[in-house]
């Protein structure tokens, strides 16, 4: 039978409608060599809201600043929150250049569809964080290994104690100009396999960015540093399957029985694994090179196996923020496995990874993940 009464179309995020309110105090700026990560705001930020009975209201632009909330609000009592992490860089010509921001947004979409926040025209807000880059271009830093980190961020602000699906939320896009990731260069570090703390499991929310992924993860970092290691392996299960080693996506280069490389890295299917944009570009490129990609459920035996058998020629993670970081040990049951030194030295394959990615980022070479903002 039809219905008789016509279902109401809310409007979804409208980069036409964007409001720009300039800062009359701007905040002071620092020196590129003094960025750390994540510590300077930028002058502005994105913001819009949401509401179940009106949609998502007009994008704003406004100065950086702190934001009210009623004490009730759900992220402050359930972490109904998701978000993301991006990066924008300046090229050699001053060109503002995005990588890959629609993967990005489809992620944030997933993860809000899994927390019941809704959802979004992602290629909409796009449009309204290009604005942003632009108001704010004067705070990227234009030199190599610096960039605007970018972080949208969704929260339910239902002000009701019950816990139920949201009926009001904001989304805010905030910059943070930053430095290398590490200002030492690109030193290995050991990782602690830790089997007690899960950090993800099958049906989790392991494959979203989900605020409360991430705050049960500080005990094991210092238990990690108080058994001289760098950040913590994430395992489950008897098989104690590999997962992530701190916020980072994990890969194995390893050599086979019958010699041929093969470049190991958990698969996405059971939901215990965030898909990371970097991960799915190093995937991409390390197939565009002829290297086999075995992307399955992984074991650490397989892993402590090869160590032993002088197989495991490489180990890095991948992220938005470190973009690539070796790997010259793992620690397991109270056992050191060292990784080759050559396998992080100039000209190793995460190596060469690195430097592509790096040419992308920056502009260095023309290709389509590298989107330029004019």
């Amino acid at each position: 039978m039809a219905q008789s009464a016509d279902v109401k179309v809310l409007p979804d995020i409208q980069a036409s409608k964007l409001k720009v309110t300039n800062t009359s105090r701007p905040l002071p700026k620092c020196e590129p060599e003094e960025l750390g990560f994540g510590k300077v705001i930028s002058d502005h930020m994105l913001m819009i809201q949401w509401s179940a009975a009106e949609g998502w209201n007009a994008p704003e632009i406004v100065p950086s600043g702190p934001i009210g909330l009623h004490p009730f609000s759900h992220v402050f009592h359930y972490a109904i929150e998701c978000y993301e992490g991006m990066k924008a860089y300046k090229d050699s010509d001053g060109n503002i250049r995005m990588f890959r921001p629609e993967k990005n947004m489809e992620r944030m979409n997933v993860s809000a569809s899994r927390l019941c926040l809704p959802n979004f025209d992602g290629d909409e807000l796009v449009k309204c964080i290009k604005e942003l880059l632009r108001l704010d271009r004067d705070w990227i830093p234009q030199k190599k290994g610096y960039a605007m980190y970018l972080r949208p961020v969704m929260f339910s602000t239902t002000p009701w104690l019950g816990l139920t699906q949201c009926s009001e939320a904001m989304l805010f896009v905030l910059q943070s100009p930053v430095g290398p990731y590490f200002k030492s260069g690109y030193v290995p570090i050991k990782l602690h396999v830790d089997a007690k703390y899960i950090r993800a499991w099958p049906g989790g929310t392991g494959n979203v960015k989900f605020g409360g992924n991430y705050a049960p993860t500080v005990a094991s970092q210092i238990a990690a540093a108080k058994a001289g290691c760098s950040q913590a392996l994430y395992v489950y299960d008897k098989e104690e399957w590999v997962t992530e080693a701190g916020t980072m996506n994990m890969f194995f280069l390893i050599k086979s029985t019958s010699g041929t490389l093969q470049l190991f890295t958990p698969s996405l299917e059971d939901g215990c694994i965030l898909p990371g944009i970097t991960r799915l570009s190093v995937i991409e490129l390390a197939k565009e090179w002829g290297t086999e990609v075995v992307e399955e459920p992984l074991p650490l035996k397989i892993v402590i196996d090869a160590c032993e058998q002088d197989r495991c020629l490489e180990a890095f993670g991948t992220g938005t923020a470190a973009v690539l970081q070796p790997v010259g040990a793992l620690q397991h049951n109270g056992k050191d496995y060292t990784l080759p030194e050559d396998g992080f030295a100039e000209g190793s394959f995460q190596m060469k990874m690195l430097a592509k990615l790096k040419e992308i980022q920056y502009g260095e070479i023309e290709h389509p993940w590298s989107v330029c903002i004019t």
